[in-house]
């Protein structure tokens, strides 16, 4: 380590040192999982000289609350007491004084935020999306850059994942067959190391550009994934002649690379025409280079398929039958969506957008069905994370395991958005999003009524079996990935992930359904996701006869056109089992198939109503391949 004497870097703690899990009642801090490379970080730098603070805004919760929590995850003693101060850090001022009472010539500040980042710039810190950027930016402060690294054919330079693991490169986006594709934060001198190693390496924007932006992906299904329009002009204007046009760093088959500056939502940017999973939140993640070959030592994976589906017992299916209805799936998405009262007192959800008050009204409504439906069974929590200046919840609630190791994930997405509706306000207008998503988590509150029931009646050895709701979907993913990357920094034994988004529409008699699970550069991953879409096949004939078989993707040589479009991808990138259920969103597979019957009230508040019968039939389905995987 070089010396740093002299030298004050200042921490957030949330996303940034580590993953903050709140109580049920969201006043207390149930754990921090620290991130692993952080401890090692940490003592270096003080074995360096510098001194460590932190700046950290704990909302509503006491700072002796946060300062036990450190004390706790063993993190309190790294920094020094007078540096540690709580609060909001929206302005320069902060950083200002917290500079001033560091004293030193050398002042920086690590987070994941980059509206503090450009908070702090003004205030005269120099700033790092990442900790592991930390030194690099003391050492060479404003060499920031985005870079594309693509491993050449037939490049002698050994294990190059290795090779990046061992420099300050910070992955946000792995893809290409085999993941030879590496998109990543690292400084100028380390992009010009890997040049002379012989990767290719492309600069994507300035060199101060990670400062002060977050990274997207942005697709427009309108031309296979390369144009989008910016929400701030009549509509129809791509983002290459927009006001955002200056923030494109590329354009390639995937879609846009688009670097949004500090202050300016994601949701500024939504082509007209986009379809499901239009865009993608590229946050920093040094996981996702192992999660590329397969995660660490390969994840576990479940046994045959049909053999496990055929043993679903006369006492099973009818408890799946009675539970999972369409009465009861109707009832969950009305209170979701705004058009009944969501609990006693009268308070309807209007909107489920990140941007709009009932956001934490449906959070918090969700705890409440998920400790009244486990009656004091189920471990709820809700885990934070921080997303546009603003700080979201993830809700969990985990049935413990009974003798067999490993859990099982039912899950879907809480938000929603109407974003195609002209001169959306998504701080006041109405987003109900019955299909996308209410109709996903009426699935997820159905499977822990049949999956706990089942439980009571039958006491079988099992799995745990956990039922996630991910927050601020429709802002790329953004929960799912926070939550997946929390779980694969603690090797959570996941043995399946299943998700279901969009599963209420169905207005063709076919009653067809999609299950994805492709997941191009890992293909030990996409195997092992496949395992599960057979497992769903085999049981829909006992369980939902009354859909067709379901349209599995990818198939043969056609890719999945949901490859990285809704939550379950995020586990694909930590090298996690997962599947996607959903209605008939996508053309295909293959040219015998019948066509896409996507919502036309999809992201519109127009999203009221879904078929409650079809919803059932889908959300049965996966609560019996959920039931099966964790006790099989």
């Amino acid at each position: 380590m070089e010396d740093l004497t002299g030298a004050t870097v200042f921490f957030d703690i949330g996303d940034t040192l580590a993953s903050v899990t709140l109580a049920p009642s969201g006043d207390r801090i149930a754990r921090l999982d620290v991130f692993p490379y952080v401890p090692g970080l940490l003592r270096g730098l003080r074995d360096g000289g510098a001194e460590l603070g932190i700046l950290s805004d704990p909302g509503p919760l006491a700072p002796a609350a946060v300062d036990e929590a450190l004390a706790i995850a063993g993190l309190a003693d790294r920094f020094r007491p007078d540096l540690v101060r709580y609060g909001p850090k929206d302005s320069p001022d902060v950083f200002e004084r917290a500079a001033a009472a560091a004293g030193g010539e050398r002042v920086s500040f690590v987070g994941e935020d980059p509206g503090e980042r450009w908070s702090a710039l003004r205030a005269g810190l120099s700033v790092a999306p990442h900790p592991l950027l930390a030194v690099s930016v003391l050492r060479e402060p404003g060499t920031l850059r985005y870079v594309r690294v693509t491993v050449p054919a037939g490049w002698a330079g050994g294990d190059w994942r290795r090779v990046l693991r061992g420099l300050p490169v910070v992955p946000v986006h792995v893809t290409g067959a085999g993941g030879g594709t590496v998109y990543a934060v690292t400084t100028a001198p380390v992009a010009a190391h890997l040049d002379g190693l012989g990767l290719w390496v492309d600069r994507l924007g300035a060199e101060d550009t990670p400062l002060t932006t977050d990274l997207y992906l942005v697709r427009d299904d309108r031309r296979g994934g390369a144009a989008t329009r910016d929400a701030e002009d009549d509509g129809t204007a791509p983002v290459a002649a927009g006001p955002a046009a200056r923030d494109v760093l590329a354009s390639t088959l995937e879609g846009l690379f688009v670097a949004v500056p500090a202050g300016r939502s994601v949701e500024s940017l939504h082509a007209t025409d986009a379809g499901h999973g239009h865009n993608l939140k590229l946050a920093p993640s040094p996981a996702l280079l192992a999660a590329a070959t397969g995660g660490p030592g390969g994840r576990a994976s479940l046994v045959a398929a049909t053999a496990v589906a055929a043993a679903l017992t006369p006492a099973e299916q009818e408890v799946l039958g009675s539970r999972v209805q369409p009465h009861g799936v109707a009832i969950h998405v009305e209170r979701y969506a705004g058009t009944t009262p969501a609990g006693p007192d009268g308070t309807v959800i209007r909107s489920r957008h990140v941007h709009h008050p009932d956001n934490a009204v449906a959070v918090a409504t969700l705890v409440a069905d998920l400790e009244r439906i486990g009656g004091g069974r189920l471990a709820v929590e809700r885990h934070q994370f921080r997303h546009e200046g603003r700080t979201l919840e993830n809700v969990a609630a985990e049935l413990p395991g009974r003798d067999l190791d490993g859990v099982v994930l039912v899950t879907a997405h809480l938000d929603s958005t109407a974003a195609r509706s002209l001169r959306y306000r998504a701080p006041r207008d109405p987003a109900p999003g019955a299909d996308d998503d209410a109709s996903g988590l009426a699935g997820v509150l159905a499977a822990v009524e049949a999956i706990t029931a089942l439980d009571d009646a039958l006491r079988p050895s099992r799995r745990a079996v956990r039922f996630v709701l991910f927050n601020a979907e429709e802002h790329g993913l953004v929960g799912s990935r926070a939550y997946a990357h929390q779980q694969a920094l603690l090797d959570a034994p996941i043995v399946a992930v299943l998700q279901m988004d969009m599963i209420g529409h169905d207005l063709r008699p076919e009653r067809t359904f999609e299950l994805h699970a492709g997941f191009t550069p890992a293909p030990a991953v996409e195997a092992r996701s496949l395992d599960l879409a057979a497992l769903v096949t085999a049981l829909q004939p006992v369980v939902s006869p009354a859909l067709r078989p379901a349209q599995v993707y990818p198939a043969g040589a056609e890719g999945d056109a949901a490859e990285r479009r809704s939550d379950h991808s995020s586990f694909h990138e930590q090298g996690y089992a997962a599947l996607l259920a959903s209605e008939d969103l996508f053309a295909g597979p293959g040219p015998a198939a019948p066509p896409a019957e996507m919502n036309p009230d999809y992201h519109l508040p127009t999203d009221t109503t879904v078929d409650a019968g079809y919803a059932a039939d889908i959300a049965r389905l996966v609560t019996a391949a959920a039931w099966v995987a964790a006790t099989r």
